[in-house]
C-alpha cells in the first residue's frame, strides 16, 4: 500500500525475479539431478491490471527485469486471447497478465491454478458485489499481493473487500464486518487499534511525507486549474441537468 511513486511495481518485479532465479536453482538440483528439477516446476504468475496500465508494465518488465517472459492476454495485444494464453501455459511464461475485464469473461483464467497472484491498482475490487471483484476472488493461487496506493478510499468495507481476496476470513464476513466498524463508530471516539493490529503482519505502508523513506522527496504540490466550459458544452450540460430535473419530478 505504498503511495504513488514509491515503487510499487519495482518490488514486485524484484519478487517475481528473485522467486525465477530460485526455482531455477532448485531444478539444477544438488547435482543437476532431473528429479530435482521435477520437484521444483513452478506454475506461472498471474497479473491482473486495469487496461491502461498494460503498457506501462511491458515497460517496466522490459526495462528492469528483461529476464522475465511475460505475455499479455488482452485483445490490444493479440486477436485471439485464448490462443495467447494457451500458448503462455506451453511455454511456461514467467508472468502471464490481463486485464480485469478479461477476467471476467474467461473463465479458463479463473479455473487455472497459479504461482502468485497480483492486483495491481487493487481498490478495484473494493465494492466485493461488482464481477470483476467475484471474478477475482475465484483464483487460485499459492500467494496473493493486492497493490494499491490507497487501502481505504472512502470506506473501511474498501478494506475488508481487499483482505476477502488476500486472506479470506481474517477480518469475518461483511455483515460481521460492518456490525464491528459500526460499533466503533458509535463509541464517541471511534478506536480501530484492534483492525489495525490484525491486518498490519499484511501490509507494507509508507508514505511520501515520511522522510525515512524518500529524504529528499520534494514536498507535493497542488495546483488548481479552472477549465471553463465552451458556449456549446454548457449549453449541452444545461440541457441534462434540466432533463434529469424534470425527469426526477416525474419519478415516483
Amino acid at each position: 500500500a505504498d503511495e504513488l511513486g514509491l515503487g510499487k511495481t519495482l518490488q514486485m518485479l524484484a519478487l517475481l525475479r528473485k522467486r525465477k532465479t530460485e526455482v531455477g536453482a532448485a531444478e539444477c538440483g544438488p547435482e543437476g539431478s532431473p528429479a530435482a528439477g521435477a520437484q521444483a516446476q513452478a506454475l506461472p504468475n498471474w497479473q491482473v491490471v486495469p487496461a491502461s496500465l498494460l503498457a506501462n508494465w511491458r515497460a517496466e518488465i522490459e526495462r528492469f527485469t528483461p529476464a522475465l517472459s511475460f505475455v499479455m492476454v488482452h485483445p490490444s495485444e493479440a486477436e485471439k486471447p485464448q490462443a495467447v494464453l494457451e500458448s503462455a501455459a506451453g511455454q511456461r511464461s514467467d508472468l502471464v497478465i490481463t486485464t480485469y475485464g478479461m477476467l471476467a469473461r474467461i473463465e479458463e483464467l479463473r479455473q487455472r491454478a497459479w504461482n502468485v497472484v497480483i492486483l495491481d491498482e487493487a481498490q478495484a475490487i473494493k465494492n466485493p458485489g461488482t464481477r470483476q471483484a467475484r471474478a477475482v476472488k475465484e483464483l487460485k493461487a499459492q500467494a496473493r499481493f493486492a497493490l494499491t496506493g490507497t487501502p481505504v478510499e472512502n470506506r473501511a468495507g474498501d478494506l475488508w473487500s481487499l483482505f476477502d481476496f488476500l486472506n479470506p476470513g481474517l477480518l469475518g464476513t461483511a455483515s460481521a464486518f460492518s456490525k464491528f466498524i459500526r460499533g466503533r463508530g458509535d463509541s464517541g471516539q471511534p478506536d480501530y487499534a484492534p483492525l489495525r493490529a490484525l491486518t498490519r503482519p499484511y501490509i507494507l505502508r509508507r508514505l511520501k511525507t515520511d522522510k525515512r523513506v524518500i529524504a529528499d522527496l520534494p514536498d507535493k504540490t497542488e495546483v488548481k486549474a479552472w477549465c471553463s466550459l465552451t458556449k456549446a458544452q454548457a449549453a449541452l450540460y444545461q440541457k441534462a441537468v434540466s432533463e434529469l430535473a424534470e425527469a426526477l419530478e416525474n419519478a415516483d
